[in-house]
């Protein structure tokens, strides 16, 4: 799961880079844009859907965090 986070943010914003085994933090790097387009592909490409009151600060301030917010919306 977590490279699939990864490669999603990866591919909206190349320039970040990833060493999944760290908490890498998110929160300022990620502007409202990246992360409409990040949502987006999540949905499409994990079959997910998330609602837009879950699209808030906390649930992308760090891949990690993003990864279990990812892993709660598959239930």
């Amino acid at each position: 799961m977590s490279s699939r986070v990864a490669e999603i943010i990866h591919s909206v914003r190349p320039e970040i880079q990833f060493n999944l085994g760290q908490d890498t933090d998110l929160f300022g790097v990620l502007d409202s844009l990246d992360i409409i387009l990040i949502v987006e592909e999540l949905e499409k490409q994990l079959g997910i859907s998330i609602e837009a009151e879950q699209i808030v600060p906390e649930n992308f301030a760090s891949l990690r965090i993003l990864e279990a917010f990812v892993e709660g919306c598959k239930r």
